[in-house]
């Protein structure tokens, strides 16, 4: 499905082209726009948002630097700012009066961010596991740290101590965690896999850190919660069982909105459409119907 998208092309910018594809042609609905996390992933992991075209326009994009975008590897421009004014400008681009950003991660934050600067735009919110303050993502880190193994907390620790990220047993305890945590079941689908293997790890690590535990980037005091109650447009977080966007936090984050609900998926992690697609394009798919009939 995703190596055929109805429409796709490249919208200018300060930085370079921003590569796009869009599924759906009501042009009388707000589209639904994937935002992808990691930094640095391609839209590809998240293909499962476009069987939802025949409720809304779907628009998935890769971030300048990543994906089928240009990669100038200019550094200036990974910045928060940099990624949601592109947003808006791929809107622009392709007509649309209003988008239901769907974020995934730190496409959450993206997505959030957003509807604070453009909330005459946001038609709807769908945040997908977010990150909306790494301090309470550090946080929830550490207590997910805790639960595994004594051997690899203490290598955690003293890796992080001696800022020794490419040490073979930080390695290996980043992939226990995000075994964990990250994705915990299913197999990898090829469009997963192609977001992999378009990775930019360069744009990962400065704007978030070495591994999902460690925040070391420029995005490390990020905390976002200060204007939580300004969103005003109906809010969905979904997340996993055992997600590192930790259920209890989320649910926390949209009491403190006016018009949020969440969603906890069974038995998954930080990949819900990943690891059970089905279950989670149910509960978008309600969403949409219900408040955009």
């Amino acid at each position: 499905m995703w190596i055929d998208p109805e429409i796709a092309g490249y919208v200018d910018g300060p930085g370079g082209r921003t590569w796009y594809r869009q599924n759906g042609l009501q042009p009388t609905r707000a589209a639904v726009m994937g935002i992808t996390g990691g930094p640095g992933m391609s839209h590809h992991y998240l293909m499962a948002l476009a069987a939802l075209d025949d409720l809304q326009p779907v628009v998935l994009y890769d971030q300048l630097d990543t994906g089928n975008s240009d990669r100038p590897g200019d550094r200036s421009n990974w910045t928060i700012d940099y990624y949601v004014d592109e947003i808006e400008r791929v809107r622009a681009a392709l007509g649309f009066e209003r988008l239901i950003p769907a974020g995934h991660s730190w496409g959450g934050l993206l997505a959030y961010e957003y509807a604070l600067k453009h909330p005459d735009r946001t038609a709807g919110l769908i945040l997908v596991s977010p990150c909306l303050s790494a301090e309470r993502w550090s946080r929830d880190a550490q207590e997910l740290i805790a639960g595994l193994p004594d051997y690899l907390q203490r290598l955690i620790r003293e890796c992080e101590a001696d800022n020794d990220f490419d040490n073979p047993g930080y390695q290996h305890a980043n992939e226990v965690f995000m075994k964990r945590h990250v994705r915990r079941k299913g197999d990898r689908p090829p469009h997963h896999a192609r977001s992999g293997e378009l990775f930019n790890e360069a744009l990962y690590n400065f704007i978030w850190g070495p591994s999902e535990f460690t925040a070391r980037g420029v995005i490390r005091d990020y905390d976002g919660l200060d204007r939580i109650g300004e969103v005003s447009a109906p809010v969905l977080f979904v997340c996993g069982e055992h997600d590192e966007a930790r259920p209890d936090t989320l649910r926390a984050f949209a009491s403190m909105m006016k018009d949020a609900t969440v969603v906890e998926i069974p038995e998954v992690a930080h990949l819900s459409f990943v690891e059970d697609e089905p279950a989670f394009l149910g509960v978008v798919r309600d969403f949409l119907e219900r408040r955009f009939p």
